[in-house]
């Protein structure tokens, strides 16, 4: 089933109200987020960090179908590609409103510091970008007859084989960009690159599902049954991969009983506890879900699970920035008149405290700018698959 021009065009509305929204940041400033020196990363990279992993995920999902030959997938390897290749452009599009002017963006290309992790993440995406589309270029290719399908479905293979390395690549990169922080007690483990690409698989994979059952249509639902099942099945395995590396990681941060991983434990299970109850219990309920026969026979139950997946990976991003960002490993007693007050460093917030530009933290949260601006990379994501579906059937 091809997608309609209202789809097309809610598309473009979407991505229209979030460039409005990025004209007014460009115009006003990075000042319209509520980040600050402590929290510099935001829902922003937030959301930059769960487009890249559902980028991943999808491009994993559409190479295994070549490699492995798996027949009951192969109608949907197309729409993992495509899904791979908007949300690649969709990350990329929020690594450049993070950088809050233009004149950064063009240093970036005009003077790249290759010390800097931004630089390579943006190498790695440019050119995540170029294989996801050679792979959805040459599999449209290879759906025509003669003797240049034949060579293009030879070369879709032979993306499809460059891309699985490079799509885990790519999420380990932006993995490491946390994990190499000694700072961060939240982040510095090696554990954080595997979690990341489990998760990106299962949330690569709730993506397809949903595409794979609307473009389906309700015709053409019984007969791909099996293959919605078998990627149900390989997101409940990711989940369960990823629940395997958080209890290690839990288990392991109580039994040190450092200050650190004792004020990281408080935060998770005090400060920010009912948002790490969502990250954990909305996978685990669609893992339950997509393990249970039951519940992988109808589309309700496959859209339910998939969105349970998508908010509690999207929620899971957010939860890397705000405990680690609440905590400070480096600070510094002052004496003033009222006393000995403490610092912690970076030491300006270049906000107005109780008359003085100094304060020793404040809480994040996204503003409705921060929202708003969203909405571009959003749209530019739906843009992609809504024209693609609009001109061919993606699921064949």
């Amino acid at each position: 089933m091809k997608a309609k021009p209202t789809f097309l065009i809610v598309s473009l509305l979407i991505a229209a109200a979030g460039l409005v929204g990025w004209i007014i940041q460009l115009k006003n400033g990075l000042i319209v987020t509520n980040m600050s020196n402590m929290f510099n990363w935001g829902w922003y990279i937030a959301t930059f960090a769960f487009l890249v992993g559902v980028a991943a995920g999808g491009m994993i999902i559409s190479s295994c179908i070549y490699l492995f030959k798996a027949e009951k997938l192969k109608p949907f390897a197309l729409l993992a590609s495509l899904s791979a290749f908007a949300c690649a452009c969709a990350a990329g599009c929020m690594v450049l409103v993070d950088l809050g002017a233009i004149r950064n963006i063009l240093n970036i290309i005009i003077h790249p510091n290759f010390s800097s992790p931004l630089v390579w993440d943006v190498i790695v995406i440019t050119c995540y970008i170029v294989l996801t589309l050679l792979s959805v270029i040459f599999q449209l290719k290879a759906r025509k007859e003669g003797e240049a399908a034949e060579k293009a479905g030879k070369n879709a293979r032979i993306v499809a084989l460059v891309a699985l390395p490079f799509a885990i690549a790519i999420h380990t990169v932006t993995a490491l960009i946390f994990a190499t922080q000694n700072t961060e007690e939240w982040w510095h483990t090696a554990v954080l690159p595997p979690d990341f690409i489990a998760m990106a698989v299962a949330s690569g994979g709730a993506l397809v599902l949903i595409l794979a059952i609307i473009f389906a249509g309700k015709e053409k639902f019984a007969q791909y049954l099996d293959g919605f099942r078998i990627i149900a099945k390989i997101i409940a395995g990711a989940l369960a991969v990823h629940f395997f590396f958080v209890l290690m990681e839990l288990i392991l941060a109580a039994w040190t009983g450092s200050l650190e991983t004792s004020a990281l434990l408080g935060m998770l299970f005090g400060k920010y506890g009912w948002l790490y109850a969502i990250e954990i219990l909305l996978p685990a309920i669609a893992m339950v879900m997509f393990f249970t026969a039951k519940w992988t026979a109808t589309k309700g139950a496959f859209f339910a699970g998939s969105i349970l997946v998508l908010v509690g990976t999207l929620v899971h991003r957010l939860m890397l920035l705000l405990p680690a960002f609440n905590e400070s490993g480096m600070g510094f007693n002052v004496l003033t008149s009222q006393g000995m007050t403490a610092w912690l460093y970076p030491v300006s917030i270049g906000r107005m405290i109780n008359g003085s530009a100094f304060a020793t933290m404040y809480n994040y949260a996204p503003t409705g700018m921060e929202f708003l601006v969203s909405l571009l990379p959003v749209g530019l994501l739906l843009v992609i698959i809504a024209f693609v579906a609009w001109r061919h059937q993606v699921v064949k």
